[in-house]
């Protein structure tokens, strides 16, 4: 058996840096990492400006911007008309707005630099290929046995391990409260503008970017409505069967890719009942899964790791009143930023009446479409606007509006 002061459950971006915002504050953490070092992930992770503010304490977010797109602004457009339902200016207006860019790095970017940074760093050490197959609250400890057969007592263990993270199961509640959606991603030819393109109808919502290299990538999220027509014809005919009903722009942006690969299947979970419990929490998805509607999710994983690593500061390493403050911090602004994305997706797939009221809200002057794609009202007290004050945000466009 092995004993650990810090054990971090982790899983893609959001393991490795819990870790890094452990170990910059002083405390030694040991992760078991689910994937490989290096591997081909497609995703594309939003940063918006409050997550880069996070990034940039590690030393990273300029480097993640050097390999990153940064759109000109972002037009969101009718799946099956075309029509342009709003304009949100980026680039230059969320440089002066927020005081950092608003970009897309591709997850693999960004997590080649937080293994790199990992390995740099003494006071992590990192099992790659690891997963927790089982989790003993000891009480004044955490039992922790991996896939392999390996043991760790831990003082504290942090689920970063998504979903289906372990951890879930002691911090009660967070069951799916919604339909599921499938989340389909697929290369794709890069807007020729610098314009980020999102379209949206009942069945579908579909994002068009950018990725370094002058390529493109296409994010199609599904509405499932019809499981039993998917269990008869297939997933990939579904939804190209939807696809062949977008207007001609959506259609020369996905190509045909998309369906190539197989979908997240994606749900709007409740909180969890407690934010933390005896050694135990939390972060990212693995506390609260986000539809990826408002491109959130990611940003999400950084402010509760950064907001768990001040936690540790702040309590001088004393566990339980760490593990309290950083649940009494983090709890509400997550929970809000998901009820955002649920809501944004609402109105992405909105029929009849409900969708003719947000076609004219959204063409109105009255929202605030920039602070609403960065998602200004989400960062909360402890990651706000500068000098410390939240963005400006009237509320009435919930969430941001893409994939991701």
């Amino acid at each position: 058996m092995v004993a650990v002061p810090l054990l971090v459950l982790g899983a893609r971006i959001s393991g490795l840096a819990t870790a890094l915002f452990l170990a910059h504050q002083g405390f030694p953490v040991h992760v078991l990492e689910r994937d490989p070092p290096v591997d081909g992930d497609p995703d594309v992770a939003v940063l918006p400006p409050h997550a880069l503010r996070e990034l940039a304490v590690l030393g990273l977010a300029d480097a993640a911007c050097a390999q990153a797109w940064e759109p000109v602004r972002l037009t969101h457009a009718d799946a099956g008309t075309g029509a342009l339902l709003r304009v949100a200016d980026l680039g230059g207006t969320v440089r002066t707005r927020f005081g950092r860019p608003y970009v897309l790095v591709p997850h693999a970017v960004l997590r080649a630099l937080l293994v790199a940074a990992c390995a740099a760093d003494e006071m992590v050490t990192v099992e790659y290929g690891r997963t927790a197959a089982s989790v003993e609250d000891l009480g004044d400890a955490v039992l922790v046995i991996d896939d392999t057969g390996g043991s760790y007592r831990a003082e504290a263990v942090v689920g970063a391990d998504g979903p289906g993270s372990r951890l879930r199961g002691h911090l009660g509640g967070g069951h799916a409260v919604s339909a599921p959606y499938l989340l389909h991603r697929a290369p794709g030819p890069a807007p020729p503008d610098g314009v980020l393109r999102l379209w949206s109808s009942p069945s579908l919502h579909v994002t068009h970017a950018e990725v370094p290299g002058g390529a493109g990538t296409v994010s199609v999220t599904v509405r499932v409505d019809a499981l039993d027509e998917m269990h008869r014809d297939g997933v990939t005919a579904v939804v190209h069967r939807l696809m062949a009903a977008t207007a001609p722009d959506v259609r020369a942006a996905a190509g045909e890719a998309v369906g190539t690969r197989p979908p997240r299947v994606l749900r709007h979970h409740m909180p969890l009942q407690r934010g933390a419990r005896h050694r135990m929490t939390a972060v990212g998805a693995a506390a609260q899964p986000m539809l990826p509607h408002s491109a959130q999710a990611v940003a999400v994983d950084l402010l509760d790791a950064a907001a768990l690593g001040r936690a540790f500061d702040h309590a001088d390493g004393r566990i339980v009143p760490a593990l309290d403050e950083y649940a009494h911090v983090r709890a509400n602004p997550r929970a809000a930023t998901a009820v955002r994305a649920h809501d944004f997706a609402a109105l992405c797939h909105a029929e009849g009446l409900v969708r003719r009221m947000r076609d004219r809200l959204w063409r109105g002057d009255a929202v605030d479409a920039t602070a609403a794609v960065v998602d200004a009202a989400g960062w909360g007290p402890v990651t706000g606007g500068p000098a410390g004050r939240p963005g400006p945000s009237d509320g009435r466009w919930p969430g941001g509006p893409m994939a991701g």
